[in-house]
């Protein structure tokens, strides 16, 4: 289907972009939410490796960013954008009474008890990043590459990937692509254009990891960071799209900030993957609502797995659309609900990732049951 039929077929659902003017009050209102909720947001400090006692659990993440690097500081990165791609390791303390889909952060004085506690943390070059992934534990087997969203700082998506990692309990090595977000809640347009800029350093990235892996790694990309990963995949060349992806058994975009027209003029360019990309979606999602009133189109998100047409594009094009609203999160703006679903993934992970398997979830539509932890299919 065309984007005109998308928009046809929206119109006869009753759904329209909303009208940017009409808008305008209730935008600032949730703008002025989201700046008072990010007030106190942690800074560059907590990435500098505290004087705690050793002991407890630790998960270690390696970074591939854009950022230019913090002066200053011997480890973190600003929100500059860089012409380089370079390379860093951390090592974050997870406490003994983390809840799973939450991020503990610390206080004055980091305590490993309670907090998410940076142990370590150094600059690599791009071989010590290779040698790195493919020397630690589960290194030979498989990666996890997250690419965090808007409005997110440095260090909020390195602790991110932190909580996946400890919430997921595999041995994926845990790999974040961070580009340079402004992480201000007003620097939407200016994210756009960062995001836009770090198409190759993404590329980059995932052909690193498919070379330094032994198979098996996934992609999970949440947002704009959704948004970032569909501009990559259409730039590459389609013999070098299905090489490199051949070497990934999932790639998911959870909550993608992405507009619908577009995405089907994308998809339209990549084609269908050796794996059904996956799409995790929720029509409640408010972040998703605002960025549609920001630009004037409905976000693919909030899409309806209900939706005869919804259901015809998955199969058309071989995506797996999962609706995870059962899913619950703090996140007021319920936009972070796949954070809850990382510490079931044990549990569901074969439908994603074994096309042999009984129940494997193929190309279509599903709803995420919180209750089973299982893709429920619609419409079979």
């Amino acid at each position: 289907m065309s984007a005109s039929d998308r928009t046809r077929t929206s119109d006869r659902n009753g759904i329209r972009p909303p009208f940017r003017l009409r808008w305008t009050p209730v935008l600032v209102a949730v703008l002025i939410v989201m700046l008072a909720a990010c007030a106190s947001r942690p800074g560059s400090t907590v990435l500098e490796p505290a004087d705690v006692k050793p002991g407890g659990r630790t998960v270690t993440i390696f970074v591939a960013t854009l950022r230019t690097p913090e002066p200053g500081t011997t480890s973190s990165f600003n929100s500059v954008q860089s012409p380089t791609l370079r390379f860093a390791r951390y090592v974050v303390s997870i406490p003994p009474a983390h809840r799973p889909g939450a991020i503990e952060w610390p206080r004055d004085r980091p305590d490993r008890a309670t907090d998410f506690v940076t142990i370590e943390s150094a600059r690599l070059s791009e071989a010590e990043f290779r040698s790195g992934i493919a020397a630690a534990p589960g290194g030979g087997r498989s990666v996890r590459l997250f690419v965090h969203g808007y409005n997110n700082s440095y260090p909020e998506s390195i602790y991110r990937l932190a909580q996946i990692a400890a919430d997921a309990h595999d041995d994926r090595v845990a790999v974040l692509f961070a580009w340079p977000s402004k992480a201000s809640a007003l620097a939407y347009a200016a994210d756009r254009a960062a995001a836009s800029a770090s198409t190759d350093g993404l590329a980059r990235t995932i052909e690193i990891l498919a070379q330094s892996s032994g198979g098996g790694n996934t992609l999970l990309a949440h947002s704009m960071g959704a948004w970032l990963t569909v501009q990559t995949l259409s730039k590459m060349s389609p013999e070098r799209r299905q090489a490199v992806f051949a070497r990934y058994s999932n790639i998911v975009l959870a909550a993608p900030d992405i507009d619908v027209a577009e995405m089907v003029r994308r998809l339209e360019t990549i084609g269908r993957l050796p794996r059904p990309l996956t799409l995790l979606v929720s029509s409640d999602d408010k972040a998703l609502t605002m960025a549609g009133i920001l630009t004037g189109g409905r976000r693919v998100g909030v899409d309806d797995v209900h939706d005869p047409w919804v259901q015809a594009a998955a199969k058309r094009y071989g995506v797996r659309v999962v609706d995870i609203s059962e899913l619950t999160t703090a996140d007021s703006f319920l936009h972070g609900r796949f954070t809850a679903m990382v510490a079931l993934y044990s549990k569901f992970q074969s439908q994603i990732e074994n096309p042999s398997g009984r129940h494997f979830a193929g190309p279509g539509v599903f709803v995420f049951r919180a209750r089973t932890s299982t893709l429920e299919p619609i419409g079979r």
